[in-house]
């Protein structure tokens, strides 16, 4: 009797799951489908074939560029809770494969995985919180004499309410090409893909976090000629204060080699650094969603206007979106340069700045819609900072790689006429912009 009981409450558990599954699945392609839309692409529903145990869904994901389309087949096979193939304890398991429609293509990827596909297997949990694992296998492909051989790709993303992880992380490839007596080499080294996020619930399209790029090392020997960079690393960071939000994007480089006249040019401590600050947190997540929401532009002769963002919304939304789109800029955002260095065997060259429309606070609705059509008046309303330093070697090296520039101009004539100050072995360059004003190094400019 107990053993009857538990196999009935197993198949009832079973059938409710099996619906929800298919909730959940209908959910996932929705996100899917908005997201997709946000980025030029469609999402559309091929079949759903919903079983006891186990049900398929397939999706085809069409990408569409310069007039041309391809369409990807998304497949979704799903193992029904409350005991899913039996791995554990959750709503459902999905195994997630991808292949290219266009047959040719389709061939192409066969033959790169001949015994293995690609996959993502995500786990759903029984509160709805997710665990996926990515799985691409390694493998070697020869085209057209061009040999590419890649290592296995694993990582993991984890959803747990409004909270997201993802860690993902390939050795990487190398690609060799014989060519016709002048082969060429390439190889990118381990990468990482790291990050976290925090929303404020389900409704929140930004959210606060962090993730991070790294690439070990990647290299490109063709002929007399090569390139090598190491040690890339790309961080982005959004947190809040109040009711605003700043935004961090970092990009750092340790070495970069490039060719040059007179032979390699090695450059060390590249470092590029922005952020974006004081932005208004609530009609920022409007605009997102609004965004996310808009139906990609076609390009067709009858179609909005790409160069307008929120052409294909409706009018409401377009007035909402416009909105807040004033509230943001008479919250007196703040674009900054934090850091732009490059370093040279002469020494390294800094600049850094930071702009903002301070004066648009004090204009009205309709003189700030204004300032879409006419941009240079809001040149008067701007504040424009933007400091330059270096020494005079690496600033030298860096205007001798300026092409045609460098034989116009040096670091002397520079500074004879006033553009650059001198202190001991280092130059620098102060220009001001604020609410009409210039001044460079101090001085008013006419």
């Amino acid at each position: 009797m107990g053993a009857l009981l538990l196999v009935g409450a197993y198949a009832g558990a079973t059938a409710v799951f099996s619906a929800r599954a298919q909730t959940l699945t209908a959910d996932l392609t929705a996100t899917l489908r908005a997201r997709a839309a946000a980025s030029g692409a469609q999402v559309e529903p091929v079949s759903y074939t919903r079983g006891f145990t186990h049900s398929i869904q397939v999706l085809r994901l069409t990408f569409s560029e310069g007039g041309t389309s391809q369409g990807l087949i998304v497949t979704n096979d799903i193992q029904h809770g409350p005991l899913p193939a039996f791995r554990g304890v959750g709503q459902a398991t999905v195994t997630t494969t991808f292949r290219p429609e266009d047959p040719q293509a389709q061939a192409a990827y066969a033959r790169a995985f001949p015994n293995r596909q690609p996959q993502i297997v995500t786990a759903i949990g029984l509160a709805g919180d997710t665990h996926s694992r990515v799985d691409v296998p390694g493998g070697t492909v020869t085209e057209q004499g061009t040999t590419v051989n890649w290592q296995p790709l694993g990582g993991t993303m984890d959803v747990q309410g409004n909270d997201t992880r993802l860690n993902l992380s390939w050795p990487g490839l190398t690609v060799s090409d014989p060519g016709d007596g002048q082969p060429t080499s390439g190889s990118i080294g381990r990468v990482t893909l790291t990050g976290e996020n925090r929303r404020n619930g389900p409704e929140d399209p930004i959210g606060l976090g962090r993730a991070t790029l790294t690439l070990d090392r990647a290299s490109l020997d063709a002929d007399a000629d090569s390139m090598n960079l190491t040690g890339l690393n790309i961080s982005a960071d959004t947190t809040a204060q109040g009711g605003y939000l700043n935004s961090t994007v970092k990009y750092d480089v340790g070495t970069l080699t490039l060719p040059g006249p007179d032979g390699p040019q090695s450059l060390r401590d590249l470092q590029l650094h922005l952020s974006l600050g004081h932005l208004a947190r609530e009609p920022l997540a409007r605009l997102a969603t609004l965004l996310n929401e808009a139906p990609a532009l076609k390009e067709t002769p009858t179609a909005p206007d790409p160069a307008d963002p929120f052409a294909t919304l409706d009018p409401a939304r377009q007035a909402q979106a416009r909105a807040d789109l004033l509230t943001l800029l008479k919250d007196t955002p703040v674009l900054r340069l934090e850091r732009l260095n490059v370093t040279q065997p002469g020494g390294n060259v800094t600049l850094t700045g930071q702009f903002s429309l301070p004066g648009a606070a004090s204009l009205s609705d309709p003189e700030l819609q204004g300032l879409a059509d006419q941009p240079a008046a809001a040149l008067s309303l701007a504040d424009v900072q933007l400091k330059l330093s270096g020494t005079q070697a690496a600033l030298n090296t860096l205007l001798g790689s300026a092409g045609p520039f460098a034989q116009m101009v040096d670091t002397e004539t520079l500074i004879g006429a006033g553009y650059l100050t001198r202190s001991g072995d280092q130059l620098s360059l102060d220009l001001r912009f604020e609410q009409g004003r210039a001044t460079l190094n101090g001085q008013p400019l006419d």
